[in-house]
């Protein structure tokens, strides 16, 4: 990391320069994180998996003054650094004067630690969308310091930890958990690939003991024939995180690992990311919340006036403290209709219980309204997933010339299991208000998703043959 600082100086980079990090997860990542935020650069790390156009509009918007890239991404920059230059490139596993490797050799000076403000930028992110511009999140040097305190508060991790990896490095699970090693000094595991039993066998190795992942990993998990063979009694804390995650899926994980405490959290990229998590402890007591507001901040839900709402009913959940970002990369338009008066508003519904644990619905672009009633899509998937031999599925609008919308629904059988409509909309209509019940149903291979593994509710794509 100090040879690459110096490089990096010597090279020409000054505090502030922004150095994109266009990479797998590997080594490499924390080395160049580690190496530009100990010189006051703005790391800027993208998604391994952009291609095309989408990734030259990022880097356009970017404005990169150097890019890391690994060697096997190169051919996805034929075109586009012509465009880009001036733009310094290092390439990992490569050759000459452009290689990563060949400057952890010295440099010819040591790099000078520059003086930083909390509130500098350190860190930025795109973010993920069906549609629309890319979208950089700006993140200071205080936002970065949010997630370690409340890691160790909470009693998630410690130096003793030994830390999974699993999810792209490229989103902020990656420069978090970089943090987390520099404030603590514990073991990261890094996994290259989303394999159930390339996690297995890195548990068991590795012994780790703490790993966060979303719903489908642990989905797969369950799927492996020989789940039980496997030495996972290391693992202490397992975290489900992203969207509303389905309550079947907490229960059956949990039975079948239960010495694993099996936690939910709920956070955005634009919020460092952590908004509400629940205590190792209470696991099993408050299973299907996301939690509490974690230390240091506030959370309310508010109705469309911005009143804010009284227990169990549901509105937006709006957050305001030190982890809400500084704003959007050069979009100050954006940023203003996202923050106001130093409150984010998320777009996700959720609600409050009376012990002040929250509940996510899903978004509020997510929500369906038929014939006046207002539908959530997680209670209708919820139960669903209750249903024998469904793996996955996700519940969306569709438009109605009478009622506005209706309800349709789209289902991804288990391997090797068959889920019958018939029999599933006879069990969702026992069990559902009859509004609540889906119109259309579509058995499926997979679900499409956006390139952080987000659900896409587009009716045209979810209903096509």
């Amino acid at each position: 990391v100090h040879a690459l600082a110096g490089h990096l100086q010597s090279e020409g980079i000054k505090q502030s320069d922004r150095v994109g990090v266009l990479l797998p997860n590997c080594a490499a990542i924390p080395l160049i994180y580690f190496a530009s935020q100990k010189i006051g650069a703005v790391s800027v790390l993208l998604d391994a998996r952009l291609r095309g156009r989408e990734l030259h509009e990022v880097l356009r918007d970017a404005d990169l003054k150097l890019l890391v890239v690994h060697q096997q991404l190169i051919s996805e920059l034929t075109g586009i650094l012509e465009e880009l230059t001036p733009l310094s490139v290092w390439i990992v596993k490569g050759d000459g004067e452009q290689s990563f490797e060949n400057r952890y050799a010295a440099s010819p000076k040591s790099a000078l630690a520059p003086q930083l403000n909390p509130d500098d930028d350190a860190l930025i992110l795109y973010t993920s969308g069906t549609t629309g511009e890319p979208k950089g999140v700006v993140l200071s040097y205080r936002n970065l310091a949010q997630y370690p305190r409340v890691m160790t508060e909470l009693g998630i991790t410690d130096s003793n930890t030994i830390r999974g990896c699993i999810l792209p490095m490229s989103h902020i699970v990656g420069p978090l958990v970089c943090n987390e090693v520099a404030d603590k000094g514990f073991t990261l595991v890094i996994f290259d690939q989303i394999n159930p039993v390339t996690l297995l066998d890195g548990i068991q190795r590795y012994r780790i003991s703490v790993f966060e992942s979303v719903p489908i990993v642990f989905q797969l998990l369950l799927g492996v024939r020989d789940l039980s063979s496997y030495d996972t009694r290391s693992v202490k804390i397992a975290a489900m995180m992203g969207t509303s995650v389905p309550l079947p899926l907490l229960r059956a994980f949990h039975s079948a690992q239960p010495h694993i405490a099996v936690i939910q959290g709920y956070g955005l990229t634009e919020t460092s990311p952590m908004i509400t998590l629940v205590e190792p402890d209470k696991a099993e007591a408050k299973m299907g919340s996301i939690g509490r507001a974690v230390p240091g901040i506030e959370v309310r839900i508010i109705d469309k006036l911005g009143r804010e709402m009284p227990v169990d009913e549901p509105g937006e959940i709006i957050t305001k403290g030190p982890h809400v970002m500084k704003g959007y990369f050069r979009k100050p338009d954006a940023t203003a209709a996202r923050v106001r008066d130093g409150w984010l508003y998320t777009g996700d519904v959720g609600k409050r219980d009376s012990d002040g644990y929250f509940i996510h619905l899903g978004r509020l672009d997510d929500m369906i309204i038929t014939s006046g009633l207002n539908v959530y899509p997680a209670e209708v998937e919820n139960l669903i997933y209750s249903f024998p031999n469904v793996q996955e599925t996700i519940v969306f609008a569709i438009p109605d010339s009478k009622r506005g919308q209706v309800i349709g629904a789209a289902v991804v059988p288990r391997p090797g299991k068959r889920v019958v409509k018939k029999e599933l909309l006879s069990f969702l209509r026992g069990n559902l208000a009859n509004f609540k019940v889906p119109q259309k149903i579509a058995i499926r291979e997979s679900l499409p998703r956006t390139s952080s593994g987000k659900f896409i509710r587009d009716p045209d794509t979810l209903l096509s043959e």
